[in-house]
């Protein structure tokens, strides 16, 4: 009982503290970054920049096509949808590693700081640009959306790595 504790309290410690530094920047971001398209604030010449950009789509510009509010009802109601699985999840002791554990709480930090957004201002606000030179832009992107990121590899991680080492261990007994 002790460790579903644990495992809960990281859980729920990483979620809060993704959503705080996530709204905290984005908060930041809307009121000092200049609206100067791509460009923005130079961080590392040439890769790295801060420019605000409002993000009415999903990853990539999936459902583009999608009326606005539609659009934003679909997006919002499936990460509700995936918030209430993660909680769920984690209250009913399906979650037995620390590891994921702390994959669940950056997933679910992120989906929250997100969907916060778009209930909030109808959008989710970007400001995280990565660039090869002027040609090549990865599509900008937010704290929330690194943590789902970061929780979805680490859940990968788990799932064929450490799965992979102690199934043999598991088919000896």
């Amino acid at each position: 009982m002790r460790a579903m504790w644990r495992r809960i309290s990281l859980t729920l410690g990483l979620a809060g503290l993704v959503l705080v530094l996530d709204q905290t920047s984005k908060n930041w971001a809307q009121s000092e970054l200049p609206r100067l398209g791509r460009n923005g604030i130079t961080v590392v010449a040439g890769c790295f920049n801060l420019a605000y950009a409002e993000n009415r789509n999903a990853a990539f510009g999936i459902l583009q096509a999608m009326p606005d509010e539609s659009r934003r009802m679909v997006l919002t109601g499936f990460a509700i949808a995936a918030i209430v699985v993660l909680v769920g999840l984690l209250f009913t002791k399906r979650i037995q590693r620390s590891w994921t554990a702390a994959a669940t709480g950056l997933i679910l930090g992120g989906a929250i700081g997100n969907v916060i957004d778009r209930a909030r201002l109808g959008f989710v606000v970007d400001f995280i640009v990565w660039h090869v030179g002027e040609k090549f832009y990865w599509p900008t992107f937010n704290v929330a959306d690194s943590g789902i990121v970061v929780g979805v590899f680490i859940l990968l991680w788990i799932s064929y790595w450490l799965d992979r080492r102690t199934a043999p261990a598991r088919a000896a007994t």
